[in-house]
């Protein structure tokens, strides 16, 4: 598809080529039913494996769940090494009530690598044709693990897009390319809405979004936009015709992990840089007992006095690290809506975002078993109405958040 820097999908007669270019690792998989390659062709290759895979997956990071539910293989997801708590879905936790998925945990230890790869080697022992999924920076040397580093890429569009990677292992390349060439159709939708009711807006009239979230210990991180592809939120800010606030240059402290800074601000600080900022995204769980530790600083923020301060909770406090990722196309629009840039004829109802002051912590719902367990999973509300060219001189210049609805 030509979004992806880590990810490349070869093709030849009978055998396809995956590389994962962050891990530098390559997987080799042949049509089941051919010969398998030469060994000076597969050699070179992590693994070499029949397609369609028939073997079981076990995953290993939640991340890894939406893309195989897209294309319609919960099924095939025999084991889960981790943290069950951190899912989302509701029909893998339903899978894993009637014990059609093994969980593999220490709960004394949730994160205690060693253990985790240990658990894994042995299920792959017992189980050896499976195939283990294993996250950036995990266990990618071991036996039969596959490493995902989809995370790693710099756009929402190509860590979607990792999907073409789950769909090679099933052959389902074409199923692929016609979801991501749908989401990608619904998110270059609302990106022309936005760029139309924002055609005449000059540069420092953008609306303002303030991302940050407060870390203890260290204090205030707050988001910033060097470029548009950055990351995820300056992409989507930019999508819509929006702006991070950015920290100001020398303000705060750094803290070092290896060679990256990463700077933080004391409350006096954060306060000068983000109190007039009409909107705010404070991307976590931890707003509310913030807000009653920190009030009377956080009064002093137009945003909370607006009551235009959202968190990621929309789908449920652990939603945000999994299905959305399945969902940029929802999460644009989303964004959109929040800074008035969506098509004023229609109504998008916010998913992703949850206003902490008027909405409850939201839900993936319930799984419709047996029936939905096989059936591929769509996204709600992932619909854009083009917006019609007579419309945009009629666009309401309200930025505000007022379009949305409450749960």
């Amino acid at each position: 598809h030509g979004t992806t820097d880590l990810l490349t999908v070869e093709y030849h007669k009978t055998y396809k080529i995956i590389t994962n270019k962050f891990e530098d690792k390559s997987y080799l998989l042949y049509q089941c039913g051919t010969e398998p390659p030469s060994p000076d062709v597969a050699g070179e290759n992590h693994l070499v494996l029949p397609v369609p895979h028939t073997g079981g997956i076990a995953i290993t990071q939640t991340p890894q769940i939406a893309p195989m539910e897209l294309l319609a293989k919960r099924s095939d997801i025999k084991a889960y090494i981790g943290n069950p708590g951190l899912i989302s879905s509701p029909c893998l936790k339903h899978m894993i009530g009637d014990d059609s998925i093994q969980v593999i945990q220490f709960p004394d230890d949730q994160y205690n690598t060693t253990l985790l790869y240990g658990a894994a080697r042995d299920y792959v022992a017992e189980n050896p044709d499976t195939i283990v999924f294993a996250g950036p920076n995990g266990n990618v040397d071991a036996d039969r693990h596959m490493g995902i580093a989809a995370s790693q890429e710099g756009t929402a569009v190509a860590i979607f897009d990792w999907l073409g990677m789950y769909a090679a292992l099933f052959n389902l390349e074409g199923t692929a390319n016609q979801i991501i060439s749908d989401t990608e159709s619904r998110y270059e939708c609302s990106a022309s809405n936005a760029a139309a009711l924002t055609a005449d807006v000059q540069e420092d009239e953008k609306p303002k979004i303030l991302w940050a979230q407060y870390f203890d210990g260290l204090g205030w991180s707050v988001r910033s936009c060097p470029t548009w592809d950055t990351a995820y939120y300056c992409e989507y800010a930019h999508h819509c015709g929006a702006e991070i606030i950015e920290r100001p240059e020398g303000v705060g402290s750094a803290t070092y992990w290896g060679d990256t800074a990463y700077w933080y601000l004391t409350d006096e600080e954060f306060l000068e840089v983000g109190k007039d900022a009409p909107l705010w995204i404070y991307p976590s769980q931890t707003f509310g007992s913030l807000y009653a530790s920190k009030r009377d600083m956080l009064d002093q923020f137009q945003s909370v006095q607006d009551k235009n301060v959202y968190d990621t909770q929309g789908q449920g406090p652990h939603g945000w690290y999994e299905q959305r990722l399945a969902e940029y196309d929802v999460v644009a629009l989303d964004m959109c809506t929040l800074v008035g840039r969506n098509n004023p004829e229609s109504v998008h109802r916010i998913r992703w975002f949850r206003n902490f002051f008027d909405e409850p912590i939201g839900g993936m719902g319930a799984c419709d078993a047996p029936d939905e367990i096989d059936l591929a999973y769509v996204p709600a509300e992932a619909v854009c109405t083009p917006l019609a060219a007579e419309s945009v001189t009629d666009a309401p210049d309200d930025t505000s958040a007022e379009e949305e609805t409450d749960e």
